[in-house]
């Protein structure tokens, strides 16, 4: 695992050696006069690679086509290696086609800029568009509420100062602006508010707000019962806030070693009288799971600021403040970015490794017992120090803070695995283990972006992540600070001269994923050898093993051997 990476694409099916990825290395090894063995490699980096996530990510800005007053036209990004049977929901949502948000910033910015031009004034008036200050209490939040059109439109009226009555006073509404005439052509109308004063007293924020979604691609909004897109997440974002995503892009980069930076492992093996087997272990090297580090972006490539303003909103007009939002601005530090500065970013997605420090024994023991016979006892026990794990933060999200939304934070762990072998029923082999991964440096702050009590907001907290299930359907799922996997393995040869062999192997992951495995191999001859194996996941859907159910598969295979 540390210095030969593994392909995931077929989620732990293949034997080891065959999903082990090579890599250049120099192994040097000597026998020391006690008895003991020494190693030293030198060797070269190289990640994990998983379906859906490697160095063959499209490295091109993605941008949807030009604004116009009545759309934007949606360029289709496919998700890479889109049709795997494989992909887990962690990858979907950083390359997927729809929930991954590398696809769904591109559509952001449309909407935004939708959002820019609705809100203007009719006839190029000057409301301001989203950067009039009376859209600083104006949300996706109340737009997702359920509200109608008419009870937003009062609550509009109410903002600036009006009694909710959208007929009289000289407050804007909604039919003063782009708004109110270009969902009325959405809905079927020609501009002239027929259809809007119709339905605006039945139609719903939640409706409209799927009305603009509905024209991209990617999972901006799904008016359902369940939090399950983008929108829903970004609940307490201020419309003042979407003009700087105004036509906003993205891009996948990398910063990955090179060739030339080197992996440094060594270990001590000995055999003690007593029989027992044991290895002293270190290593410092790039770990093998890749890091996402988000980043808004300019076009040369200089990352910009997001600077918060905090606001403090009222969502249902009574006077009183009822949760906390800011307003984002992004800036180059000299150049403000979005659409009423005429200058878009660009959401950067930029995979990279890094080094850590792992410290670690292996051991294994045989016992004689009389019921059993013989039972090997075995363990391996790994310290990491300064891997790192995906944090989310909810409230971040929810003002529309992505970068902060998702980071890679730095921590240590400690991996364990204890096992017991046994032969039964003359040669059949039956080994049991137990496997656990400790977040030594687990996050679980249930704190809003400010520092503010959680209590009472749809969006908050921040927490370690489930870097294989984390996803838009499942609230970004917890981790667990001590992660447990549990095996059952059998292997037992058969024929008349015990040519072949069957095995199966039966892992339950902690909050209920499981896959079985069961292959045989059966030689015909020294040279051809055919092979049956079938693989099954199935369990909760939000666990490693459980969300591959629909990819359980039989395979045939035969092999000829010159």
């Amino acid at each position: 695992d540390i210095i030969n990476p593994t392909d995931y694409r077929e989620m732990a099916q293949n034997a080891m050696d065959e999903s082990r990825i090579p890599v250049w290395m120099i192994n040097a090894e000597t026998d020391l006069e006690d008895g003991s063995n020494l190693q030293v490699v030198i060797s070269q980096p190289k990640e994990n690679v998983f379906a859906g996530l490697d160095r063959n990510i499209d490295r091109s800005v993605r941008v949807n086509e030009n604004p116009t007053v009545q759309g934007i036209a949606d360029r289709t990004y496919v998700g890479h290696q889109q049709g795997s049977a494989f992909i887990m929901k962690g990858v979907d949502s950083i390359t997927g086609a729809e929930n991954g948000f590398l696809n769904i910033v591109p559509d952001l910015g449309s909407v935004s800029a939708l959002f820019a031009s609705n809100f203007e004034a009719l006839g190029g008036g000057t409301f301001g568009g989203m950067k009039n200050p009376l859209l600083n209490n104006f949300t996706v939040g109340a737009f997702t509420s359920g509200a109608t059109l008419a009870q937003l439109d009062s609550s509009f009226d109410m903002i600036q100062g009006g009694n909710g009555d959208v007929d009289a006073g000289a407050e804007t509404n909604f039919s003063d602006l782009n708004f109110a005439t270009n969902l009325d052509q959405m809905l079927g109308g020609n501009g002239d508010l027929t259809v809007w004063n119709a339905r605006k007293g039945t139609m719903t924020g939640q409706q409209a707000l799927a009305a603009f979604g509905d024209m991209y691609g990617s999972n901006l909004y799904n008016p359902d019962a369940k939090m399950n897109s983008a929108f829903e997440y970004m609940d307490r974002t201020p419309f003042t806030t979407f003009d700087d995503f105004v036509m906003a892009r993205s891009q996948y980069t990398y910063d990955m070693p090179s060739d030339s930076d080197v992996d440094l492992a060594m270990r001590v093996k000995r055999t003690l009288d007593s029989g027992l087997n044991y290895s002293l272990n270190y290593s410092y090297n790039y770990d093998k799971n890749p890091i996402i580090n988000l980043s808004w972006r300019n076009d040369a490539g200089q990352i910009l600021t997001t600077t918060r303003t905090i606001n403090n909103l009222d969502l249902d007009m009574n006077g009183s403040q009822e949760t906390n939002s800011a307003i984002l601005t992004l800036s180059d530090g000299t150049n403000n970015y979005g659409g009423n500065e005429g200058r878009t970013a660009i959401l950067t997605f930029e995979q990279t490794v890094k080094r850590a420090h792992n410290l670690g024994t292996a051991m294994d023991y045989a016992i004689d017992t009389e019921s059993l016979g013989a039972v090997v006892l075995r363990g391996e026990f790994l310290y990491q120090k300064d891997v790192y794990s995906p944090v989310i933060d909810r409230g971040a999200l929810s003002i529309g803070d992505l970068p902060a939304a998702l980071t890679m934070q730095k921590g240590d762990r400690f991996k364990y695995v204890v096992g017991a072998d046994i032969t039964v029923m003359t040669n059949m082999m039956v080994s049991a283990q137990l496997i656990q991964d400790r977040n030594l440096d687990y996050v679980d702050r249930n704190t809003d972006w400010d520092g503010s009590s959680c209590t009472g907001k749809l969006n908050c907290g921040s927490y370690t992540t489930d870097y294989a299930t984390m996803h838009l359907t499942n609230a970004f799922n917890k981790a667990e600070k001590n992660k447990e996997f549990y095996s059952l393995f059998f292997s037992k040869p058969f024929g008349a001269e015990q040519q072949h062999r069957w095995n199966n192997i039966f892992m339950f992951e902690e909050n209920g994923g499981k896959w079985n495995r069961f292959d045989v191999e059966y030689s015909f001859n020294d040279e051809l050898i055919g092979s049956f194996e079938y693989d099954k996941y199935w369990g909760d859907a939000n666990t490693q093993f459980g969300q591959l159910e629909a990819s359980s598969n039989l395979q045939l295979g035969l092999k000829y051997i010159f």
